[in-house]
């Protein structure tokens, strides 16, 4: 159950922490990604220069649209810069319904998308799933069994249920 309190009666303070504390940490855990993509990329990588540095990029651009909405947000409702005609949403929509506000979300979205692929390409994330996956179903196939996955304890079997398939 929920605590059951209105928003108008959480503190202004509390409401502002909140605010602040999202650019903040998302600066620091952006930040340190870019580090570590940046340093594995001189150590590790070779080939091209998109091959090597390509993933760093990304990660920089997910960094900076990432943070423009939580910063927008921080000036707007905080800062009050240029309050209350920046404001992002009206009508006491949940979501971002103004033009500039519409862009900053779709902006953050990107900035994940970018985020995702980027420590996919600089950790080879996405060949080191391939190679296990490609393991596993040679092992199955060459020992003649099937990976089945056993339900959760607890579970209701519904295999007999699902047998005549509603004839």
């Amino acid at each position: 159950m929920f605590l059951q309190i209105a928003w108008h009666e959480i503190p202004k303070t509390l409401d502002n922490l909140f605010y602040a504390l999202e650019p903040l940490v998302s600066g620091i855990l952006l930040s340190n990604i870019f580090q570590f993509s940046y340093h594995k990329a001189a150590r590790t990588r070779s080939g091209t220069h998109w091959e090597k540095w390509g993933p760093v990029y990304l990660i920089g651009i997910a960094g900076i649209f990432s943070m423009m909405m939580p910063l927008a947000v921080l000036f707007i409702y905080v800062g009050e810069v240029g309050y209350p005609d920046s404001k992002m949403w009206t009508g006491g929509s949940w979501a971002p319904n103004q033009p500039h506000g519409i862009i900053l979300y779709i902006l953050k979205w990107i900035g994940m998308v970018c985020l995702i692929v980027g420590v996919m390409q600089i950790t080879s994330l996405h060949i080191k799933i391939r190679n296990k996956w490609q393991q596993i179903t040679k092992s199955s196939a060459h020992s003649g069994q099937t990976v089945s996955v056993k339900p959760a304890e607890g579970a209701a079997d519904t295999s007999s249920a699902n047998d005549d398939c509603g004839t």
